[in-house]
């Protein structure tokens, strides 16, 4: 892991691999080795610059609510910083939100642009569920993990866990980031409807058929309203990043390919 201070803020990203830059938004509770199994799984030679959210791995704690526009600004100056001004963009949940914020804002940047589990707008349900995540992490981070893979995962994904769940939940529990909080207070507040019109680069939408979390609705909203933008539907739930890696990482292969 390294670090870069950015207008006062320090910055938590990873930096692996050789070819063409491509920058990576994790999703919330999670740091820069959310995309490991993706990453390793990729035919494509590609570097991965894989940025970290506020209070999430090496990058600092918010003081404040998190801007949406800040976190995109930073993660395009470091880029820069490392000497990459052209480069693909990908980002899971929350992160790829922030992935089409980044095509929207700086087009002239972005080679492509992959969102996996993304959606525009954040619906009542949405709402609820993300404060439901806030009460579990307050309460117990472990209880928050056994909720989370129970409904994150297909049934197919959780008869493979079930005889070393409990073990994989007190693992996934120590991952919890500390800047969860504020990135689910993020996660509430989202609008990025307008932003989609914006959107010139190449756009493929990967969303999971039974997420529980982020409809499957979202993703066939934004592959309809991007020009242009390439569906591709996976049965899978929300944790897909984890459950169907392998297939993630074929598509996002061919696509910056």
């Amino acid at each position: 892991m390294s670090t870069w201070v950015n207008n006062g803020r320090t910055i938590g990203y990873s930096s692996e691999g050789s070819g063409t830059p491509i920058l990576a938004f994790h999703g919330t509770t999670q740091s820069a080795n959310a995309w490991a199994q993706v990453q390793q799984a990729c035919s494509v030679d590609l570097q991965w610059v894989t940025f970290e959210f506020p209070g999430s791995g090496e990058s600092d704690m918010p003081t404040a609510p998190l801007v949406l526009d800040d976190v995109v600004a930073d993660a395009v100056a470091l880029m820069k910083h490392l000497g990459h001004d052209h480069f693909h963009v990908v980002g899971y949940s929350l992160g790829a939100v922030a992935a089409l914020r980044c095509a929207a804002n700086f087009p002239d940047a972005v080679i492509t642009v992959t969102s996996l589990c993304g959606w525009s707008q954040t619906d009542a349900r949405m709402k609820v569920t993300f404060d439901l995540w806030r009460r579990l992490i307050a309460i117990d981070r472990e209880l928050f993990m056994r909720y989370a893979l129970a409904d994150g995962y297909t049934a197919a994904g959780l008869e493979v866990l079930e005889p070393m769940l409990d073990a994989v939940v007190a693992m996934s529990a120590t991952a919890v980031q500390p800047g969860s909080d504020a990135q689910l207070e993020l996660d509430i507040r989202i609008d990025i409807e307008a932003s989609l019109g914006l959107i010139s680069s190449p756009c493929l939408v990967i969303g999971g058929i039974e997420d529980r979390w982020v409809d499957i609705s979202k993703s066939r909203h934004i592959a309809a309203t991007v020009t242009g933008a390439t569906l591709l539907e996976l049965p899978a739930g929300h944790l897909v990043i984890g459950e169907l890696a392998t297939e993630v990482a074929a598509a996002l292969s061919a696509h910056v390919a």
